[in-house]
């Protein structure tokens, strides 16, 4: 398991990239000391790219895919916001191994 983020607890929404880089403040600081972090979008119904990009893609130029993998899970979301957060991952997962 791992340590549980909600989201609801550092933004009010999930909108912009402030927003998502004040979740990454907080990820960065719990997987610096090697946590495990569940993300809680309880009470949040949607989120923007931007957000996406911020709070998590970003993750990947300070950590490796494998990484973020074993250290990041999410709870409380909906399939939208599934498959907008695994796209974007694939997504730069892939492009990082094309320009490897």
């Amino acid at each position: 398991m791992g340590r549980l983020l909600r989201l609801g607890d550092h933004v009010n929404h999930c909108y912009s990239n402030a927003e998502g880089e004040a979740v990454q403040d907080v990820l960065r600081k719990h997987f610096d000391t090697g946590d495990s972090v569940i993300v809680s979008f309880k009470g949040m119904d949607s989120v923007s790219s931007s957000f996406i990009n911020s709070a998590f893609i970003e993750l990947l130029e300070v950590y490796d895919f494998t990484f973020i993998k074993e250290h990041l899970g999410f709870a409380d979301t909906t399939r939208t916001i599934n498959d907008q957060i695994k796209r974007r991952f694939s997504f730069e997962a892939n492009n990082k191994l094309i320009r490897s």
